[in-house]
């Protein structure tokens, strides 16, 4: 979806979540899709988004489903993010944290601009950088070569 397309009159959020590695990766997409279904059925629309992958979690996080405790050391992470009325944010978040399915989420107010920086232009940026300091310290060591003629007179001059 292009971002002309989009409502200018509500406030910009991004819903960040994690959803347990037990959901298979067939269905994966029908956990995401719900995600989908709360944020449309509160008026929400969606700007854009990242499509969950599995990544181990930096620590342990603990999902009680019913009377069982559950530990994940893994989960697959997604993001979407989308414009939405203030008062319709109360709802989608009450609705995000009664799924059994998703094991811990943060829900923030955003800009619509795209602020992440690829790991692509980071590293052309630092390639360009490291190009810019190996010319400097050339020219610094590039000195001016004499010719074979040149440095016989010279040699003449200092022995005479």
């Amino acid at each position: 979806m292009t971002t002309e397309t989009v409502k200018t009159e509500g406030t910009v959020y991004e819903v960040g979540y994690h959803i347990v590695p037990a959901v298979s990766p067939d269905n994966l997409s029908v956990e995401v899709d719900a995600i989908k279904a709360v944020l449309g059925k509160n008026g929400a629309t969606i700007i854009s988004e990242e499509a969950p992958q599995l990544m181990p979690l930096s620590y342990e996080m603990v999902k009680v489903a019913g009377q069982t405790r559950n530990k994940y050391d893994t989960a697959y992470f997604g993001w979407i993010k989308f414009e939405a009325a203030p008062a319709a944010v109360v709802e989608i978040n009450k609705a995000l944290s009664v799924s059994e399915k998703i094991l811990r989420y943060l829900l923030i107010k955003t800009v619509r601009d795209n602020t992440m920086v690829g790991e692509k232009l980071f590293a052309k940026e630092k390639e360009e950088a490291a190009k810019a300091e190996d010319q400097k310290e050339a020219a610094k060591t590039d000195k001016p070569k004499a010719s074979e003629e040149e440095i016989d007179k010279s040699i003449e001059k200092l022995v005479a």
